[in-house]
């Protein structure tokens, strides 16, 4: 049968105490430590992993500011452009027309005078044609009487 020794039991149980302390000393210990030190470890990448994208954030939003300032200055800028693009255009517009108006003005004063040139002109031809006319008509009476009395008569009509 199976016999129970007190002594082989109290060695059994010092054997496992010594093993335990032994074992907690030589092996969990380091092991903690190890484990610490990789927890330290791992805490530190977190942080600098969160640090880094919390710059990489900062840096994502300066860009997007710089993106929308670079743009409005853009928009500010085709704005302006336009503006003066149409101030150009109004400008040159109204010079156009400005000397359209001229050229109008100065074509119109000519084509007046050369009309009152060409009426004179008929006159005159109309008038010596009369003179001739009457002279062969009536003979020897003075052209340059009968011409001022038909230019009197014609001022007199207007």
């Amino acid at each position: 049968m199976l016999e129970i020794d007190f002594w082989s039991i109290l060695f059994t149980v010092i054997n496992l105490l010594i093993l335990f302390v032994a074992m907690k000393i030589f092996l969990f210990k380091p092991v903690r430590n190890i484990i610490a030190k990789r927890q330290e470890e791992a805490d530190a990448a977190a942080k600098e992993a969160d640090a880094r994208a919390e710059e990489a954030e900062r840096r994502k939003a300066d860009y997007d500011r710089a993106i929308a300032k670079t743009e409005a200055e853009r928009e500010k800028i085709l704005k302006e452009a336009r503006e003066q693009a149409d101030e150009e255009y109004q400008k040159m517009l109204s010079e156009a027309r400005s000397e359209a108006a001229i050229i109008k003005k100065e074509a119109s004063t000519e084509g007046e005078k050369r009309k009152q040139r060409i009426i004179s002109e008929a006159g005159k031809e109309i008038g010596d044609m009369i003179a001739s006319a009457t002279t062969k008509i009536l003979g020897n009476v003075d052209e340059s009487e009968l011409y001022d009395a038909f230019l009197n008569t014609m001022e007199d009509e207007k």
